[in-house]
Order: structure tokens, then C-alpha cells, then sequence
């Protein structure tokens, strides 16, 4: 297997350097510009490729919303269910109508979804460190590699952006004794530049909750977590670039009980996660050709009750972009192959010893316009693991403004893919209880999508609907074999829905206001499988809701800023099919006002103070995320920033 991998990395680094022999032929073909929204300087990444209706979500947002948890942000910014096993929790996210596995993340094209459970935990991600984020749903592997079956969110800052040395320095409070500090600086010049983040957060986390009608303080529940994100890149010349990223995070917190044992104290039990991460990066950028090499180190740490459980993954990717001048086409046509290794080494107290795995991947990914009113997408990618066959991954798109006018324009879409999702090393490797015949799971994805943009004057209005079909087959779930619970294939899975979004943005007077909307409709069956899901064959799936619902209301006047964010999450069963938790809609406020102090020596050097104020569950709602998880109703925040 190892040398199988080693001959395609030569093969493919082979046809990098063939490509970048031939000849760069010049135009001054004139191309059409299309409308985009660009935070700071757009980079390559190989989401470019995608065709899925994504949401992305800009650093002011992020700004205005920094001192939420990542978890709490996705859900109030994408109709998708954000499943937490408690406040402050371990916190997951499923993409239309799939499980948490199904979603990965990526962040400056490395997927850091840890591979042993293989379903990230949100509440351990700092939204302190990024400054865009986006949600790719649908599932495309062919561009981001096995396990995006549901989708991806892929995570980035913005070291290289040109700025000025700017400083941040910032706290706050709030309730159940919540501390927060933080720590940004972005300094250099035209050829080095750096971003460094810190930041420490820290809860008691005795919010009120009622059990059986009787109302009780929440026990065993505080958390403490801090970390550190250092970013650089140098350019050595016109072409070329050198960067490095250091990332690394801990976070001990006690695990929060179920309602009914939250006064046993045998019951109590704590976890302590800790991630480094270390990537070098060069990027060689000419004319059509673009070049992007890392290498990377990726060391997750969980210990549990005392138990290890560990994983290094090593990993070298490469990735060349090219932008085919001297064609018909109304824009050239765009070109990416690429590929990358890894070695993974876990350190699991359940794996046996000299347990590896070597995993691997090639692509190539590819857009045209042969017209003004046509593109197409075609991406393919063939991934390799240790003692399995992973079937290939492909997607196909096309879009066509099918209306464009001075002040409207309509556009319609769709996309076809095969995706693949690799069992995870529990899956495979868990003591007595891993499965090592498991399969692949596959899906096809089907996505037909509307999106109608208007424009008058200061008014601006974005519709979008996208109906969506994912059949998935040999589905993974650990189920109970006797008195132990093994990892099977589950015979056929379909997921089907539709989303919908409204997004506006008007003056009113003198201030400026936008309004998002964003419904979703998924119903997840299991149509074929094995006698212990027969009570959910035809049914929606264990901790799935049919419907979600997100909405946003900002408004801005000179320096003030205010939000107001709603989310809905809609009845769903637990494991008894006959056993329904109610639907409940959160309600979020959230204000800031900008000071802006002026240098007394220099004018254009200004200081900026933000005071800032939230208030969580407004409506103060009694809910369950997850059955017998306390959460708290209505509860406050104070932050104060200062730029300089």
C-alpha cells in the first residue's frame, strides 16, 4: 500500500513539472468580471470549484458575533441543526438531513476532523481565531476530500491581508461566572507579514435548569480553555511565498451529567482535550500558474476519564492551478490537479499495539465558460487507504443565468456527486469491538438550485432555493451486538429536502439594516436495514429534525451596531421512535457602539473602544437539545475591545 502511494505522489509531482515546462503563452484576452464579494485579497483554494449553495459568512459578522461559541454562530448563520450534548458541551453539526461524521473541517485546505470519532467538536473551535467562515452542503469529495457526504466548513484568516501593525486587546463577563480574554496583533510590511491570536475563556457553568418540575442548579459543568494561533508569511520574491501556522488549544472541562444524575456524584466525569497543529507552506505564483505545497503536523489529544486516546497524522499536499489562455471560451478555462499522503499513528489505550494507517488522495477539479450564460464544473478525486478500496469520487455542475437584466438577475443550477467517507480508526480499530470488514460509504447527490438577485438603488434582495436528494449506502452506526456495541453497515439511507433563503439589505433614514431568513426541510430514512432499525424504516432518523429555521436582523447607525438572531430547531425522536422532543426557537440580542479616539500626534493613528453587550435565550425558553441535557434560559455578557 505504502509503495502504491509513494508512486503515484512521484507520478503526480511528474506531471507538475511537465506542466510547468511547456511554454506560458500570454493574452490580453478580454474576460468579464464576475459580481463577487471579496473580504481582503481572495486566495486559491479548491472550494473555487465548488457548484454547492453555500453560505459564507464575512469577518464583520464574525466581529459582531466573536463572542459566541463556533457552534452557537453556525446556528444562528445556516438552517442546519447544531446538536449539544449540554452548555459548553461537545457540539456537533449535520448537513442536510445526515449525520455529524458526514460534515468536515477544513481549515487552509487541511481537514482537521479528528480521526478516530471522526465528527468534530465545535464548542473546542475558537471563532476567536478566523475571520471567514463558510458552509459548502450537498457533499462534494471530489474537492475536499472523503467524508464530506453531507458537506464541508472550511475556516481562514486573513494573515496575508496588507494592513498596518494593529493591535487588539479584549475582555468580558457574564453569566454563570464566564471569563474571556483575548489577545490579536497583525505587523509587518510588503514582504513579511504575521497574525497572532490568544485568547482564554473560563465557566462555572451552574446555570438553572428544571427536572420533573423541581428547578436545580447545574453540577459539574465548568469548563476552562485557552490557545494560541500564530500565522506568517514571507515573500522571498514576485513569485514566491514561504508561510508558516502554529496552532494549539487545550480544553478541560467536566463532562455535564444528565438531568436525573446530576446530584450523584459517582456519576461525575471530566475530559481534557488538547490539539497542535504545525504547517509550512510555499506558493509559487506566476502569470496562469499557481502552485501551493504543505506540509503538515497534526497532534490531537483526548484523555477521558484518565484513558488516552491520540492520533498523529503527518501529511504532505500539493496543489497546481492553470488558467488556459489562447482558447474559444469566453473565460479561460480553470485547471487543478493536486494530491496528498498521509501517515496516521494513533496512540489509543483500546487500538492494539503498532497500529498505522497510511491514507492518500489524487484530483483533478475543473470550471468552464464556454459562453456568457454558461458554466460548467467537472472534479474527480481517487482516494487510498490502508486495506480498503475506496470507490471514486466525482462531481458535475452547471449553472446558466437564465434572466439577466439592468436591475435583476436569475440564475439556475445543478450538481451531481458521488461522495466516499472512510470508516474512522474507532470504526476499523476499537479493541474487540472495531470492525475491520467494514465498506466505504457512498452517496450520490442530487442538487437543483434558483437563485434571483435584485437591486434598486440602496435596496438589495437575494432569493435562493435548492431541492436536494443524497441516497447513501453502507451507512456506518455502532449498534448493540449482545452486550457489546460493534460498528455495521446499515443497507441504504435517503436523505432528501429543501432549502430556502431570503437575504435584504435597505436604508432606512440614516441607518442601514440587513435581514437573512434561511429554512430548512430534510427528511432522513432509513429504507433497508438490519432488524434493529426496522421500528425506523420509513421513518425520519433518531435526533434529526424535518425542519430548521435561522434569521438575522442587523442594523447599523454611524458607530452602533445592533443584532437580533433567531433560531429554530424542530421536533425530532430520540432512540424510541415514540419518544418526540418538542421543537423550541431561541432568541439572541446582541449590541455594540464603535469610540474612535484620535492619535493627539498623529491624526490618521486612531484607538477604537467597543463596549459590548449580549443577551442569550431572550425569551428565556426551557429546552432540551439532546434528551435529559440541562441548558440555560436567559443570560447576559459584557465585552469591552480596544484597537490601537
Amino acid at each position: 500500500m505504502q509503495n502504491r502511494l509513494l508512486i503515484l505522489l512521484i507520478a503526480l509531482l511528474g506531471s507538475f513539472s511537465l506542466l510547468h515546462a511547456q511554454s506560458e503563452k500570454d493574452s490580453t484576452q478580454e474576460t468579464e468580471l464576475e459580481i463577487v464579494d471579496v473580504i481582503g485579497q481572495k486566495k486559491a483554494r479548491p472550494s473555487d470549484f465548488s457548484g454547492a449553495s453555500s453560505f459564507s459568512v464575512s469577518d464583520t459578522s464574525i466581529e459582531m458575533q466573536r463572542h459566541k461559541s463556533i457552534a452557537d454562530f453556525l446556528a444562528q448563520h445556516t438552517p442546519y441543526p447544531v446538536r449539544q450534548n449540554g452548555n459548553g458541551m461537545m457540539t456537533t453539526l449535520s448537513l442536510r438531513g445526515t449525520s455529524a461524521s458526514h460534515t468536515q473541517v477544513i481549515w487552509n485546505e487541511i481537514n482537521i476532523s479528528p480521526l478516530t470519532m471522526g465528527q468534530t467538536d465545535y464548542s473546542i473551535l475558537p471563532i476567536y481565531f478566523f475571520d471567514k467562515i463558510d458552509v459548502y452542503p450537498g457533499g462534494e469529495s471530489a474537492i475536499f476530500g472523503g467524508g464530506t457526504i453531507g458537506g464541508a466548513v472550511t475556516l481562514s484568516s486573513d494573515a496575508d491581508k496588507p494592513t498596518p501593525a494593529k493591535f487588539t486587546l479584549e475582555t468580558g463577563i457574564g453569566s454563570f461566572g464566564k471569563k474571556s480574554a483575548g489577545f490579536k496583533s497583525h505587523i509587518g510590511n510588503k514582504k513579511v507579514r504575521n497574525k497572532t491570536a490568544l485568547f482564554i475563556n473560563q465557566c462555572d457553568n451552574d446555570f438553572t435548569f428544571t427536572y420533573r418540575g423541581e428547578e436545580m442548579r447545574q453540577k459539574n459543568a465548568s469548563y476552562f480553555n485557552y490557545g494560541i494561533l500564530n500565522e506568517t508569511d514571507a515573500h522571498i520574491n514576485r513569485w514566491n511565498t514561504l508561510g508558516g501556522d502554529v496552532w494549539f488549544t487545550k480544553y478541560d472541562r467536566d463532562i455535564q451529567p444528565m438531568m436525573q444524575n446530576n446530584d450523584d456524584p459517582s456519576k461525575y466525569e471530566d475530559i481534557s482535550d488538547q490539539s497542535a497543529k504545525v504547517v509550512l507552506r510555499h506558493e509559487f505564483d506566476k502569470k496562469a500558474w499557481h502552485l501551493r505545497n504543505k506540509m503538515a503536523w497534526i497532534n490531537d489529544r483526548e484523555k477521558y476519564q484518565g484513558d488516552l486516546i491520540a492520533t498523529h497524522d503527518f501529511s504532505v499536499l500539493s496543489n497546481l492551478r492553470h488558467k488556459i489562455y489562447g482558447t474559444r471560451f469566453h473565460t479561460p478555462p480553470l485547471i487543478e490537479i493536486g494530491g496528498d499522503i498521509h501517515y496516521i499513528h494513533p496512540e489509543v489505550y483500546a487500538y492494539k499495539e503498532g497500529t498505522e494507517e497510511w491514507r492518500g488522495s489524487i484530483f483533478l477539479l475543473s470550471q468552464i465558460r464556454p459562453t456568457k450564460r454558461l458554466t460548467l464544473r467537472g472534479n474527480v478525486r481517487k482516494e487510498f487507504v490502508t486495506d480498503m478500496t475506496i470507490p471514486l469520487s466525482f462531481s458535475f455542475g452547471a449553472e446558466t443565468p437564465t434572466v439577466i437584466g439592468k436591475h435583476v438577475r436569475w440564475t439556475l443550477g445543478g450538481n451531481l456527486a458521488r461522495n466516499t467517507k472512510t470508516p474512522t480508526l474507532n470504526d476499523r480499530y476499537w479493541g474487540e469491538m472495531g470492525n475491520k470488514d467494514l465498506e466505504a460509504e457512498t452517496a450520490f447527490n442530487l442538487e437543483f438550485k434558483s437563485e434571483a438577485k435584485a437591486t434598486f438603488q440602496r435596496y438589495n434582495i437575494v432569493i435562493a432555493t435548492t431541492l436536494y436528494r443524497n441516497d447513501v449506502d453502507n451507512w456506518i452506526m455502532w449498534m448493540p451486538r449482545g452486550i457489546i456495541w460493534k460498528p455495521i453497515n446499515v443497507d441504504k439511507v435517503l436523505a432528501r429536502g429543501v432549502e430556502w433563503g431570503v437575504s435584504q439589505e435597505f436604508p432606512i433614514a440614516k441607518t442601514s439594516h440587513t435581514l437573512k431568513c434561511l429554512f430548512n426541510h430534510s427528511f432522513t430514512e432509513i429504507q433497508k436495514g438490519f432488524a434493529n432499525m426496522r421500528p425506523f424504516i420509513g421513518h425520519q432518523m433518531p435526533l434529526l429534525p424535518r425542519n430548521t429555521f435561522a434569521g438575522t436582523w442587523t442594523a447599523r447607525f454611524k458607530h452602533a451596531d445592533i443584532s437580533l438572531s433567531g433560531h429554530y430547531t424542530g421536533e425530532r425522536t430520540s432512540s424510541d421512535i415514540f419518544d418526540i422532543l418538542e421543537g423550541y426557537f431561541l432568541l439572541d440580542l446582541a449590541a455594540e457602539y464603535n469610540i474612535v479616539i484620535h492619535s493627539k500626534r498623529e491624526r490618521k493613528h486612531t484607538h477604537t473602544l467597543t463596549p459590548s453587550a449580549q443577551i442569550n435565550n431572550l425569551l428565556d425558553k426551557d429546552y432540551q437539545n439532546i434528551p435529559f441535557r440541562g441548558m440555560p434560559g436567559r443570560n447576559v455578557s459584557f465585552n469591552i475591545k480596544w484597537d490601537f
